[in-house]
């Protein structure tokens, strides 16, 4: 804690001190740097980009363009506060037509940084300027003249005057994912671009400009590698119209389990920007092609009037507000409809779920049937030698073994012309327990989510225990002493079970009984308190019971034997 003093006074903070904490708000990480810097160049009508990262930007980060440059008198005010040429008035925040106008990004990365800025306006005859900034302090600021116009900024030892800064950067491998997260953002949204990106010491990756009516290749160039070029690299597209709103899909029917090589974009306005929602509703209407935890690559480009959308909503710039957000999750649908039906004849009509009650009986593990239930489903009248069973309301597509469901919890199945019953927290503790144990045994990669999801639990017990839920490819962090934010998942997660999983684990966790984890302990902590009125996708459950584990372990057997002793 700080010392408090009596009766403090109040002062003004010293504008170096001002731009630091400034940092800290805009500059999180390299990603944020290298997203700020690339729309500079973007705005300065680059068309071709140049990029050099060491070390994921701490040591190194370099951008060479050739926009239109900076006249010597120019260039200092670029590095002031809140120092802008895209704003004029206040209505110019609802009538944007660039990607920056606040004027803190340069501001913020000087006073955090050593840094070199050259640059040579469109004018050759005019004076460009050459200034050195070292951590807030300006050590040069000279002419400069070239032969070609743009703009080269070299920042080395980034956060090295906000020491403090580095403690919050990730592994390599997580700050890697998000730098090129952001830069392929940018190389896909801006086709008609040269972007260079050499990584360390190795060969450059070069995405040459594409031509407006073959934005495609530039996608498949960005979603696939050379070593998945072929029968892996197709895309499928639709776009769709409603007055002056447009949406355009791009997705590959191919899918990846490993979360950190899936490639999820959306773009309003040529704009990165990240919504759950929207992230969602592609997952759920593509369900019907992609596999059960897993997802393909897909890119949303949204095309919307300047005046109906609002981008001044977070620091970064990530968030995003419609007007008529109605229109956008309509298109969208739409839009990725018209390409499975295209390309497959599917026409999903809505995402199959299983909608529990709102509460269930307290009924021991050992009775799967109350009195109740037995008098809504005649088990007796089942003729089992003819294998012959209906279920009333249950539309199941064919190759699912799932027949129908018996209550809130049984679930009734059929497998090789045999009929079983289950109990859903069975079923979901068999599988979560023995693909963690899978996890744990593997020594398997976690991936990160693409948008962090929220917790409240207040600070205390929990944590103590981020470290244990890491090892389980749940990465952690506490946001504030109400809040704290899944980062990262185990590949076995599917997105519609994630936050089910995570409850679980983190009321499992605050038991004052509980010191480490235990695979048995937990698999026995779910059969009592998985909570089956969370609705629980029909492709979801089918995909689940085809893993061994849960099938020997979950599933019971009826037959004209124990059919009494189960009811």
């Amino acid at each position: 804690m700080n010392t408090v003093y009596p009766n403090p006074k109040i002062e003004i903070l010293p504008e170096h001190i001002i731009d630091q904490i400034k940092a800290g708000e805009v500059l999180e990480r390299p990603a944020s740097l290298i997203k700020e810097l690339l729309e500079n160049s973007l705005d300065a009508g680059a068309t071709e980009i140049n990029i050099h990262i060491v070390e994921n930007g701490l040591d190194l980060l370099s951008i060479e363009d050739n926009g239109h440059g900076m006249s010597f008198e120019n260039l200092p005010y670029a590095f002031l506060r809140h120092a802008t040429s895209k704003l004029k008035v206040y209505e110019d925040l609802y009538h944007l037509q660039s990607f920056g106008f606040r004027g803190e990004a340069l501001a913020s990365v000087a006073s955090s940084a050593r840094l070199t800025c050259t640059t040579q306006p469109t004018n050759l005859n005019e004076a460009g300027g050459k200034l050195i900034i070292h951590g807030g302090s300006q050590e040069l600021l000279i002419p400069y003249q070239s032969s070609t116009n743009g703009t080269s900024l070299y920042i080395k030892d980034l956060f090295y005057n906000t020491p403090a800064r580095l403690k919050f950067i990730k592994s390599k491998v997580s700050e890697k994912s998000a730098l090129k997260k952001m830069l392929y953002a940018f190389v896909l949204s801006n086709p008609q671009t040269l972007f260079s990106i050499k990584w360390d010491d190795k060969e450059k990756e070069i995405f040459k400009i594409a031509p407006a009516d073959e934005t495609q290749k530039r996608v498949e160039q960005v979603f696939f590698s050379k070593a998945l070029k072929g029968i892996n690299s197709e895309i499928w597209t639709a776009t769709e119209y409603y007055q002056d709103y447009k949406v355009e899909v791009y997705f590959s029917p191919v899918t990846s389990s490993t979360p950190q090589y899936r490639h999820h974009y959306l773009f309003a306005n040529n704009r990165f920007f990240q919504d759950k929602s929207l992230h969602l509703s592609v997952l759920r209407t593509l369900e019907p092609i992609w596999r059960f935890g897993e997802s393909g690559h897909y890119m949303v480009k949204i095309t919307v009037p300047a005046e109906e959308v609002d981008v001044n909503v977070h620091p970064n710039k990530t968030q995003i507000k419609f007007l008529k957000s109605d229109v956008i999750y309509s298109l969208l649908v739409t839009s990725l409809r018209a390409a499975l039906k295209k390309n497959t004849g599917i026409l999903p009509s809505s995402t199959s779920t299983f909608t529990a009650p709102t509460s269930y009986g307290s009924n021991p593990q050992t009775q799967f049937f109350s009195r109740e239930e037995n008098q809504s489903f005649d088990l007796m009248h089942m003729n089992f030698s003819e294998k012959k069973l209906e279920v009333e309301n249950t539309q199941f597509h064919s190759s699912s073994p799932i027949l129908g469901f018996i209550s809130t919890s049984i679930v009734l199945l059929s497998f090789e012309e045999q009929f079983f019953v289950a109990d859903i927290r069975k079923i979901m503790a068999s599988f979560i327990s023995s693909s963690l144990l899978n996890f744990i045994k593997n020594d398997e990669l976690s991936g990160p989510l693409l948008i962090s999801e929220p917790f409240k639990i207040p600070l205390g017990k929990i944590d103590t225990h981020f470290e244990d839920l890491k090892d389980l490819g749940f990465d952690l962090d506490r946001l504030n002493s109400d809040v704290i934010a899944l980062r990262t998942l185990p590949r076995f997660v599917s997105q519609n079970i994630s936050r089910d999983i995570m409850t679980c684990l983190l009321n499992y966790f605050q038991q004052t009984k509980i010191a480490k984890f235990e695979i048995a302990s937990f698999k026995s902590y779910l059969e009592s308190n998985w909570p089956i009125t969370s609705p629980l996708p029909i492709h979801t459950l089918t995909q689940i019971l085809e893993n061994n584990e849960v099938k020997s372990s979950a599933l019971i057997l009826l037959n004209d034997k124990n059919l009494k002793s189960l009811l």
